[in-house]
């Protein structure tokens, strides 16, 4: 009877250890001098460089800045990509829970740290994958910290752009398996619309539908060996677009119009208009998306605005030089004043101007103006 409860004692023993997935220690050969975790070191070695540790031996330097590290597992990190052995740098434990990780040095040993605190006074290595656990399997990674999608962040309505996936102005890593059928799109609504015949392994070109708010654009990283969840992503806030055009040309803040009927059509369809100033005939058709008027003389100045947009208009009859002057709205102080040929010369100086509230004035006719970021 006893034999069987010997016997049983150790078959219980060896199911709780083939349980806990044991990390060999293989051999210890650095003194580890401040308080970092496997994670850290892992993350100091692949994402720092050489500069915090040797590839070939593994030994750290500079070990206080390993803190400055997550101490998250790499296996959720976007820095890192699960790829076969060939093409690793890293390796993960998997099974039972286990919560380690390690680099492989150029001669395919393990270099890893105890996940242990400063008690644990060793940095280990592990002789190979299969001394490296003995009830777990193994998942391998390399980094791509610089793999991103570059482009705009904001577009308006209507407008066309392209994002680009790129590695930072270096080729793309071999096992990254690039395609066109990477990119998603509109996962999150229907913000955009793809142009035909432009999407490559590494750009699309996309117009942004009349929603407006943020939407993601998703390229899907693989490689020989991982699954869906290794991605880039791109949001893109779409916002309204307020602007439109003036007699089939350039709509400004200020602008010089002919004599007779002008037409400013607006890029969406519902508006308000209202004149705040000067003498014009004028009249709206479309909901406001268009706006007929005619200057008399001088200039007139209108309000117009819906749910996104609140924009003010200047228009005046065309003369040979007009006088103006910009004041600061809070202080009155006149920063800049003169004379000009043509109102392009008013919204260039516009455009140098600092954020702020201004007071314009154009050949005796004024209008406020707030310019912001």
């Amino acid at each position: 009877m006893n034999k069987y409860i010997i016997l049983c004692f150790y078959l219980i023993l060896s199911f709780k250890l083939l349980g806990q997935c044991q990390n060999s220690s293989g051999g210890s050969f650095y003194t580890k001098l401040a308080d970092y975790n496997c994670h850290q070191y892992t993350r100091a070695a692949l994402l720092g460089g050489t500069t915090y540790v040797n590839p070939s031996s593994g030994i750290p330097s500079n070990e206080a800045a390993f803190v400055n590290y997550s101490n998250a597992t790499i296996a959720g990190d976007q820095d890192f990509i699960r790829v076969c052995l060939g093409d690793a740098k890293a390796v993960v434990p998997v099974g039972h829970g286990a919560g380690h990780s390690a680099i492989i040095l150029s001669n395919g040993i393990f270099a890893s740290t105890p996940n242990s605190g400063p008690s644990a006074p060793d940095i280990h290595y592990h002789q190979n994958p299969r001394a490296f656990t003995s009830a777990c399997t193994e998942e391998y990674y390399a980094t791509i910290p610089n793999v991103t999608i570059s482009g705009t962040s904001a577009v308006n309505q209507g407008m066309q752009f392209t994002l680009t996936l790129t590695n930072n102005g270096q080729p793309f890593p071999s096992f990254l398996q690039l395609n066109n059928s990477n990119w998603r799109i509109n996962e999150t609504g229907n913000y955009f619309t793809e142009v035909p015949n432009t999407r490559t392994t590494t750009s699309i070109t996309l117009i942004a539908n009349n929603l407006t708010g943020s939407s993601d654009i998703r390229y899907n990283l693989v490689t020989g060996c991982n699954g869906p969840n290794f991605f880039r992503v791109k949001t893109v806030q779409v916002l309204p677009n307020c602007t439109g055009t003036l007699n089939g040309g350039s709509l400004y803040t200020f602008n010089y119009v002919p004599a007779g009927s002008n037409q400013v059509v607006m890029f969406l369809s519902t508006w308000t208009w209202v004149k705040t100033s000067g003498n014009a005939s004028w009249s709206t058709a479309n909901g406001g998306k268009n706006m007929t008027f005619t200057v008399s003389s001088g200039c007139t100045t209108f309000n117009a605005y819906n749910a996104s947009c609140n924009l003010t208009f200047t228009f005046c009859k065309s003369s040979s030089f007009a006088a103006y002057t910009v004041m600061d709205m809070k202080t009155l102080k006149v920063i800049k004043e003169g004379k000009i040929e043509n109102i392009e010369d008013v919204n260039a100086l516009l455009d140098e101007l600092p954020s702020g509230g201004y007071i314009i004035n154009i050949d005796g006719n004024t209008t406020r103006y707030v310019k912001s970021n």
